[in-house]
């Protein structure tokens, strides 16, 4: 046998690693010999090939034979010093997976081949480790039978870690990504597997472990993390939300494992944020339900925005008890789904990307009901909300000043809220559309003032003219030990008056409240008390009775 075949050198490298394989070429007996990983990986015959060129090339993908012929061909005809291409190549299993592969041909004094020698690299193995934290990547994942091995899966994900980056920036985020994979690794058992899935999202797999066990991992893993110190002694605090499945039990497959997986950690997120959620018939059934909704909204957008639908909540001038105006609330009942409730559907329109055009379809029903209204009942104040992504949108301004042109509306009493103020992720760009927009006429308002700090500094960059005191604030005013509230309450009404700002006060739900608010000099009250969202002729009944009173008729 070759001493090309027998030695040292051969045995080490051929050891070196699992997803790269060496062959070496006796050119003079046209016999080779192949690392016995790529024995087993492509269940070649042997780890000795004879004419292994023409017997490789019965593995290489058929639309790629050609590149590997070409490249291979040139070589050994001397046009090409070196082999190097890039093909498909069918492994044991029957999986064509892409590889590289590089040659380089040694010849005798005569220039007659002796050696052709190589290694293949397997680019698929390239993700096998994470380039970051170091851990297995899930495309480990296909090792594993889940239907004959016992234990409990793990999908966690940092709870807002856009915000995280935001806040501490792109090196901030790798870095707690880096310490928080570490944490995961030192915590995890014996046998089991840590891995990073995607972005901010870390899989575990605990064999032999129940979901008791994997509970306990998870709370332990959440106090070891609860405040991660970087480098720069910057402390950041952060949260952890899981989704939690057995195997075989709740998924038998690499597929149906991960499916159940993401649909508990999306229910810990929307749901249970900072908690493990594991895989339940309540969730399978969310999910179903969510599927069907998405489907729905999506044909009743494309149907002319049928089953959408304005109702209307008076604001009331707290010194003469009149309606003055209202907020727009968006309902929806679909073709297959008759309750959801807005909280659900908006949730999906943002989610997929039509919140957009709802977004749009809601402003051009507000601003023609203004001008429809005003001709019956006088200018009446009209909002409706905006979320932050809506407000940036190119086509935003544009479109509201082109509806107040087609329908003849006033903008002097057209306000538009602005929710999750918190979301702000560039005040300065959003300060340029307010003052826009207020050039035009238009009024604007920060909605739920109060529930963050990031509200209050939001004031700092955002010109506005409205301020809607959050409702959690005023529905218990009238209970015993709500002093703080009302103070709170107060505070930020006399800040409004300093500043300049109107004032809307939400939630006033009873006649007590009613009567503590009413003393406060608000510009407008809002709540059950005075009535619930109702649809446009329900309202305009409200409005019927309330002009009659004002007037003096009964």
């Amino acid at each position: 046998m070759s001493d090309v075949f027998n030695n040292e050198l051969f045995e080490a490298f051929a050891k070196a690693s699992d997803n790269v394989y060496i062959y070496v070429c006796d050119m003079k007996t046209n016999v080779s010999r192949w690392s016995w990983a790529a024995v087993e990986y492509f269940g070649l015959e042997s780890e000795y090939l004879v004419d292994a060129g023409n017997v490789w090339a019965q593995y290489v993908h058929p639309d790629d034979l050609d590149t590997y012929m070409d490249d291979i061909t040139g070589v050994f005809s001397g046009r090409k010093k070196f082999h190097h291409c890039q093909y498909r190549a069918r492994n044991a299993e029957g999986t064509y997976i892409w590889i590289e592969c590089k040659g380089s041909l040694i010849r005798d004094a005569e220039g007659n081949p002796v050696i052709f020698a190589g290694l293949m690299t397997r680019i698929d193995g390239q993700s096998k480790y994470d380039s970051l934290t170091g851990l297995l990547t899930a495309h480990d994942m296909h090792h594993f039978d889940f239907a004959s091995l016992s234990g409990t899966a793990l999908l966690l994900g940092i709870d807002g870690f856009r915000k995280i980056i935001n806040g501490y920036g792109y090196n901030a985020g790798d870095e707690i990504l880096i310490k928080f994979s570490r944490v995961i690794s030192d915590l995890c058992h014996s046998g089991w597997k840590a891995m990073r899935f995607s972005g901010d999202e870390f899989l575990v797999l605990a064999f032999e472990s129940t979901p008791q066990e994997v509970t306990d991992f998870y709370e332990e893993l959440c106090r070891k993390i609860d405040t991660l110190k970087l480098d720069d002694e910057r402390k950041v605090g952060i949260s952890i939300s899981a989704g939690g499945a057995t195997f075989p039990q709740d998924a038998d497959t690499r597929e149906a494992l991960i499916n159940k997986l993401e649909h508990s950690l999306e229910y810990a997120k929307n749901n249970r944020r900072a908690s493990i959620v594991f895989f339940s018939k309540k969730i399978a059934e969310k999910h179903e339900r969510g599927l069907v909704l998405r489907e729905d909204l999506k044909q009743c957008v494309k149907n002319s925005f049928k089953g959408f639908e304005l109702f209307f909540q008076p604001f009331i001038n707290p010194d003469s008890g009149s309606i003055a105006g209202c907020e727009c609330l968006l309902r929806w009942k679909g073709e297959q789904i008759k309750d959801s409730y807005p909280m659900e559907f908006i949730k999906i329109l943002e989610d997929y990307g039509d919140i957009q055009d709802v977004g749009f379809w809601v402003m051009e029903q507000a601003i023609m009901q203004q001008a429809a209204w005003c001709d019956r009942y006088g200018e009446l104040h009209i909002s409706f909300n905006v979320s932050y992504q809506q407000f940036i949108d190119d086509d935003f301004e544009k479109k509201a000043v082109s509806y107040v042109e087609k329908y003849g509306a006033n903008p002097e009493y057209i306000i538009i809220e602005l929710t999750e103020s918190c979301q702000v992720e560039s005040p300065k760009e959003l300060a340029a559309m307010f003052v826009r927009l207020r050039k035009q006429g238009f009024k604007i308002a920060l909605d739920d003032f109060g529930t963050a700090y990031a509200s209050m500094e939001m004031l700092k960059w955002l010109p506005v003219d409205y301020i809607k005191v959050e409702h959690s604030f005023i529905r218990e005013l009238a209970q015993p030990g709500h002093d703080i509230d009302y103070a709170i309450v107060d505070s930020l009404l006399e800040m409004c008056r300093r500043l300049g700002y109107n004032s809307i006060i939400e939630g006033v739900e009873n006649s007590e409240v009613a009567d503590i608010v009413g003393e406060l000099n608000a510009t407008l009250l809002q709540g059950y008390h005075y009535s619930h969202p109702v649809c446009r002729k329900d309202f305009e009944k409200l409005l019927d009775e309330d002009r009659k009173l004002s007037s003096g008729q009964c």
